[in-house]
Protein backbone atom coordinates (compact mmCIF):
# COMPACT_ATOMS: atom_id res chain seq x y z
CA UNK A 1 0.00 0.00 0.00
CA UNK A 2 1.46 3.34 -1.03
CA UNK A 3 0.82 6.72 0.68
CA UNK A 4 2.18 10.23 0.62
CA UNK A 5 4.56 11.02 3.55
CA UNK A 6 5.08 14.67 2.60
CA UNK A 7 4.29 16.04 6.08
CA UNK A 8 6.58 13.55 7.80
CA UNK A 9 9.40 14.36 5.43
CA UNK A 10 8.83 18.08 5.96
CA UNK A 11 9.00 17.61 9.72
CA UNK A 12 12.29 15.77 9.48
CA UNK A 13 13.68 18.63 7.41
CA UNK A 14 12.32 21.60 9.43
CA UNK A 15 13.11 20.38 12.96
CA UNK A 16 16.91 20.57 12.49
CA UNK A 17 16.49 23.94 10.77
CA UNK A 18 14.42 25.24 13.68
CA UNK A 19 16.98 23.99 16.18
CA UNK A 20 19.76 25.63 14.18
CA UNK A 21 17.81 28.90 14.06
CA UNK A 22 17.15 28.78 17.80
CA UNK A 23 20.83 28.12 18.53
CA UNK A 24 21.89 31.01 16.32
CA UNK A 25 19.39 33.27 18.07
CA UNK A 26 20.74 32.21 21.48
CA UNK A 27 24.28 32.90 20.30
CA UNK A 28 23.21 36.31 18.98
CA UNK A 29 21.55 37.20 22.27
CA UNK A 30 24.61 36.01 24.19
CA UNK A 31 26.95 38.16 22.08
CA UNK A 32 24.61 41.15 22.46
CA UNK A 33 24.60 40.66 26.24
CA UNK A 34 28.38 40.35 26.32
CA UNK A 35 28.74 43.57 24.31
CA UNK A 36 26.29 45.35 26.60
CA UNK A 37 28.11 44.09 29.70
CA UNK A 38 31.47 45.13 28.31
CA UNK A 39 30.15 48.61 27.53
CA UNK A 40 28.63 49.05 30.99
CA UNK A 41 31.86 47.91 32.66
CA UNK A 42 33.94 50.15 30.42
CA UNK A 43 31.78 53.19 31.17
CA UNK A 44 32.06 52.64 34.93
CA UNK A 45 35.82 52.05 34.76
CA UNK A 46 36.23 55.08 32.51
CA UNK A 47 34.38 57.34 34.92
CA UNK A 48 36.41 56.18 37.91
CA UNK A 49 39.54 56.62 35.80
CA UNK A 50 38.53 60.20 35.04
CA UNK A 51 38.07 61.28 38.66
CA UNK A 52 41.22 59.50 39.88
CA UNK A 53 43.34 60.53 36.89
CA UNK A 54 42.77 64.28 36.85
CA UNK A 55 46.52 64.80 37.09
CA UNK A 56 47.18 62.79 33.93
CA UNK A 57 46.42 65.75 31.69
CA UNK A 58 49.40 68.09 31.52
CA UNK A 59 49.11 71.66 30.29
CA UNK A 60 51.78 73.41 28.24
CA UNK A 61 54.41 75.15 30.32
CA UNK A 62 54.97 78.89 29.98
CA UNK A 63 58.70 79.41 29.43
CA UNK A 64 59.01 82.88 30.87
CA UNK A 65 62.79 83.15 30.50
CA UNK A 66 62.54 82.54 26.76
CA UNK A 67 60.14 85.45 26.20
CA UNK A 68 61.73 88.49 24.56
CA UNK A 69 59.00 91.13 24.76
CA UNK A 70 59.87 93.88 27.32
CA UNK A 71 56.37 93.83 28.88
CA UNK A 72 56.60 89.99 29.43
CA UNK A 73 60.16 90.28 30.79
CA UNK A 74 59.01 92.84 33.33
CA UNK A 75 56.31 90.43 34.53
CA UNK A 76 58.84 87.61 34.64
CA UNK A 77 61.18 89.61 36.86
CA UNK A 78 58.31 90.36 39.22
CA UNK A 79 57.35 86.67 39.30
CA UNK A 80 60.92 85.66 40.06
CA UNK A 81 61.02 88.21 42.87
CA UNK A 82 57.89 86.66 44.36
CA UNK A 83 55.72 89.72 43.78
CA UNK A 84 52.34 88.77 45.27
CA UNK A 85 50.30 90.92 42.92
CA UNK A 86 52.04 89.66 39.77
CA UNK A 87 51.73 86.04 40.85
CA UNK A 88 48.03 86.37 41.60
CA UNK A 89 47.34 88.23 38.35
CA UNK A 90 49.04 85.59 36.19
CA UNK A 91 47.45 82.69 38.05
CA UNK A 92 43.94 84.11 37.82
CA UNK A 93 44.28 85.01 34.15
CA UNK A 94 46.00 81.84 32.95
CA UNK A 95 44.63 78.99 35.04
CA UNK A 96 41.96 76.75 33.48
CA UNK A 97 41.42 74.61 36.57
CA UNK A 98 38.16 76.32 37.47
CA UNK A 99 36.65 74.99 34.27
CA UNK A 100 37.27 71.33 35.13
CA UNK A 101 33.95 70.24 36.62
CA UNK A 102 35.18 66.96 38.08
CA UNK A 103 38.09 68.69 39.84
CA UNK A 104 36.12 70.36 42.63
CA UNK A 105 33.13 72.46 43.60
CA UNK A 106 35.31 75.53 43.90
CA UNK A 107 38.89 76.75 43.81
CA UNK A 108 40.57 79.78 45.40
CA UNK A 109 44.08 81.18 45.69
CA UNK A 110 46.04 83.30 48.12
CA UNK A 111 49.57 84.61 47.72
CA UNK A 112 51.57 85.73 50.73
CA UNK A 113 55.21 86.79 50.48
CA UNK A 114 55.58 84.86 47.25
CA UNK A 115 54.06 81.64 48.59
CA UNK A 116 51.04 80.43 46.66
CA UNK A 117 48.26 78.61 48.51
CA UNK A 118 45.56 76.92 46.44
CA UNK A 119 42.40 75.79 48.21
CA UNK A 120 40.04 73.23 46.71
CA UNK A 121 36.46 72.60 47.78
CA UNK A 122 36.28 68.93 46.90
CA UNK A 123 33.17 67.20 45.69
CA UNK A 124 31.48 65.12 48.38
CA UNK A 125 32.12 61.35 48.51
CA UNK A 126 29.00 60.94 46.37
CA UNK A 127 31.20 61.68 43.36
CA UNK A 128 32.23 58.04 43.70
CA UNK A 129 29.58 55.54 42.52
CA UNK A 130 28.04 53.64 45.43
CA UNK A 131 27.72 50.45 43.40
CA UNK A 132 29.77 47.85 41.59
CA UNK A 133 28.72 45.68 38.65
CA UNK A 134 28.60 41.96 39.30
CA UNK A 135 27.90 39.28 36.73
CA UNK A 136 25.03 37.03 37.72
CA UNK A 137 24.61 33.30 36.81
CA UNK A 138 22.22 34.41 34.05
CA UNK A 139 25.07 36.36 32.46
CA UNK A 140 23.46 39.73 33.17
CA UNK A 141 25.15 42.44 35.22
CA UNK A 142 23.62 43.53 38.49
CA UNK A 143 24.40 46.56 40.62
CA UNK A 144 25.66 45.59 44.08
CA UNK A 145 26.63 47.97 46.87
CA UNK A 146 30.27 49.00 46.76
CA UNK A 147 32.11 48.16 50.00
CA UNK A 148 32.84 51.25 52.06
CA UNK A 149 36.57 50.56 52.04
CA UNK A 150 36.58 50.53 48.24
CA UNK A 151 34.57 53.74 47.80
CA UNK A 152 36.70 55.59 50.37
CA UNK A 153 39.90 54.43 48.67
CA UNK A 154 38.60 55.77 45.35
CA UNK A 155 37.57 59.05 47.02
CA UNK A 156 41.03 59.45 48.50
CA UNK A 157 42.54 58.78 45.07
CA UNK A 158 40.26 61.45 43.61
CA UNK A 159 41.25 64.02 46.25
CA UNK A 160 44.95 63.26 45.79
CA UNK A 161 44.64 63.49 42.01
CA UNK A 162 42.89 66.86 42.28
CA UNK A 163 45.66 68.25 44.49
CA UNK A 164 48.41 66.96 42.21
CA UNK A 165 46.64 68.39 39.15
CA UNK A 166 46.47 71.85 40.76
CA UNK A 167 50.16 71.78 41.68
CA UNK A 168 51.15 70.50 38.23
CA UNK A 169 49.27 73.30 36.47
CA UNK A 170 50.56 76.05 38.75
CA UNK A 171 54.19 74.99 38.30
CA UNK A 172 53.67 75.21 34.54
CA UNK A 173 52.10 78.66 34.76
CA UNK A 174 54.39 80.53 37.15
CA UNK A 175 58.08 80.11 38.12
CA UNK A 176 57.59 79.17 41.78
CA UNK A 177 59.63 76.66 43.76
CA UNK A 178 56.78 75.23 45.82
CA UNK A 179 53.05 75.50 46.32
CA UNK A 180 50.74 74.52 49.15
CA UNK A 181 47.48 72.92 48.05
CA UNK A 182 44.78 72.33 50.65
CA UNK A 183 41.42 70.62 50.22
CA UNK A 184 38.22 71.05 52.18
CA UNK A 185 35.37 68.55 52.15
CA UNK A 186 32.38 67.41 54.21
CA UNK A 187 33.57 65.31 57.14
CA UNK A 188 32.27 64.15 60.50
CA UNK A 189 33.42 65.93 63.62
CA UNK A 190 33.22 64.89 67.25
CA UNK A 191 29.95 65.44 69.13
CA UNK A 192 28.00 66.06 65.92
CA UNK A 193 25.78 63.81 63.87
CA UNK A 194 26.14 66.06 60.84
CA UNK A 195 28.99 66.48 58.40
CA UNK A 196 30.67 69.86 58.22
CA UNK A 197 33.08 71.47 55.76
CA UNK A 198 36.63 71.30 57.09
CA UNK A 199 40.17 71.04 55.75
CA UNK A 200 40.92 67.37 55.14
CA UNK A 201 44.18 67.33 53.19
CA UNK A 202 47.02 69.82 52.83
CA UNK A 203 50.28 69.29 50.95
CA UNK A 204 53.41 71.36 50.33
CA UNK A 205 54.57 70.31 46.87
CA UNK A 206 58.00 71.06 45.43
CA UNK A 207 58.49 72.08 41.83
CA UNK A 208 61.31 69.79 40.72
CA UNK A 209 59.85 66.43 41.89
CA UNK A 210 56.43 67.30 40.46
CA UNK A 211 57.79 68.40 37.10
CA UNK A 212 59.82 65.19 36.85
CA UNK A 213 56.81 62.93 37.43
CA UNK A 214 55.51 60.71 34.65
CA UNK A 215 51.99 61.93 35.33
CA UNK A 216 49.96 59.35 33.34
CA UNK A 217 51.59 56.58 35.36
CA UNK A 218 51.69 58.22 38.80
CA UNK A 219 49.55 57.05 41.71
CA UNK A 220 48.63 60.43 43.17
CA UNK A 221 47.88 59.15 46.69
CA UNK A 222 51.31 57.51 46.86
CA UNK A 223 53.07 60.50 45.27
CA UNK A 224 51.74 62.99 47.84
CA UNK A 225 53.26 61.00 50.70
CA UNK A 226 56.71 62.11 49.53
CA UNK A 227 55.89 65.72 50.44
CA UNK A 228 55.18 67.50 53.70
CA UNK A 229 51.50 66.93 54.27
CA UNK A 230 48.68 66.98 56.79
CA UNK A 231 46.07 64.26 56.48
CA UNK A 232 43.79 62.09 58.59
CA UNK A 233 42.23 59.20 56.74
CA UNK A 234 40.38 56.10 57.93
CA UNK A 235 39.70 53.15 55.65
CA UNK A 236 35.95 53.16 56.30
CA UNK A 237 35.28 56.63 57.76
CA UNK A 238 37.22 58.52 55.15
CA UNK A 239 38.84 61.91 55.74
CA UNK A 240 38.91 63.63 59.10
CA UNK A 241 39.48 67.25 60.05
CA UNK A 242 43.07 68.47 59.90
CA UNK A 243 45.02 71.67 60.48
CA UNK A 244 46.19 72.84 57.03
CA UNK A 245 49.81 73.75 56.43
CA UNK A 246 48.70 77.32 55.71
CA UNK A 247 45.69 79.08 57.14
CA UNK A 248 42.62 79.39 54.95
CA UNK A 249 40.95 82.83 55.05
CA UNK A 250 37.48 82.53 56.53
CA UNK A 251 35.93 84.59 53.75
CA UNK A 252 37.83 82.99 50.90
CA UNK A 253 35.66 82.72 47.79
CA UNK A 254 35.80 79.21 46.35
Amino acid sequence: MAYNDTMGSLGRVTRPAVREFEQKEKDRQKRALERSNAQDLQELDSYIGQITGLHHEIIEEIHWAAQTRPEVQQVYQKLRAGDDGALMKVIKSQQKLSGIHKLARGLGFTVEKGLVHAVLALHSPSIVPDFQLKQMPSGKLAEVKMPREVSMKIYRAYASSAILKVASDLFRLVPIGNVVVSAIAPCKVADSEYEEEWPVLSVNLLRKPVMQMDMPNVDAAVALKAFQNSERFHATQGFGRIVPLMSIPARMSL
